[in-house]
């Protein structure tokens, strides 16, 4: 399913790209050891803050567009196939780092800004499930926490747990001037 070139992955490169997709992507992670497969909802580079750091190309002010529900859904079955069944580890990932660790939401902006976070946290449910993805793999939330009082988010965070889920919370800065300067936020820590 995956239109995965032969390029071998490297934990020097995390580029959403790399699988050909609009929404996976995978990388060898350093930190983790293994593959993380990286699900972006803002495939228009499109974030609510604006990071003095961030590598992401083109960033906008903004939010994601509609996310295609369907055509995500194909597409995390199909990688999960190529990763569970196929050669995808074998061909394309350093020997000390063939597992699977983790289903990440991260990518090009705020995952939470997505209207359809809840809805991608049961899909991710659904297809980890058909697909028999180990319990051990974790389903992870790297956000910057600016959208938790949300509803919406609160009730996928909360179906995130279900799913062997963590949230990473990135803090730069633990003042107000501190986030406006580093992320160019007015949001505040109270």
């Amino acid at each position: 399913m995956s239109r995965s070139t032969s390029a071998r992955l490297t934990i020097a490169d995390h580029s959403r790209e790399s699988a050909g997709l609009r929404y996976i992507y995978p990388v060898v992670s350093r930190r983790a050891g293994g593959v993380s497969i990286g699900v972006n909802l803002n495939t228009n580079n499109a974030c609510n803050w604006r990071c003095i750091y961030c590598q992401v190309p083109d960033l906008i002010r903004g939010a994601p567009p509609p996310v295609d529900l369907a055509g995500l859904g194909r597409e995390l079955r199909g990688f999960l196939r190529d990763v569970l069944q196929g050669d995808f580890l074998a061909t394309r990932v350093p020997s000390d780092a063939r597992r699977l660790n983790d289903i990440a939401l991260s990518g090009n902006g705020e995952p939470t800004s997505a209207a359809e976070f809840e809805q991608v946290i049961d899909l991710i449910g659904e297809i980890r499930q058909q697909a028999g993805v180990p319990e051990s793999v974790k389903t992870v939330l790297i956000t910057n926490g600016s959208l938790m009082q949300r509803k919406a988010v609160q009730h996928g965070v909360n179906k995130l747990a279900a799913l062997n889920g963590e949230v990473w919370f990135k803090l730069d800065r633990a003042t107000d001037a501190g986030m406006r300067m580093v992320n160019s936020t007015r949001t505040g820590m109270a």
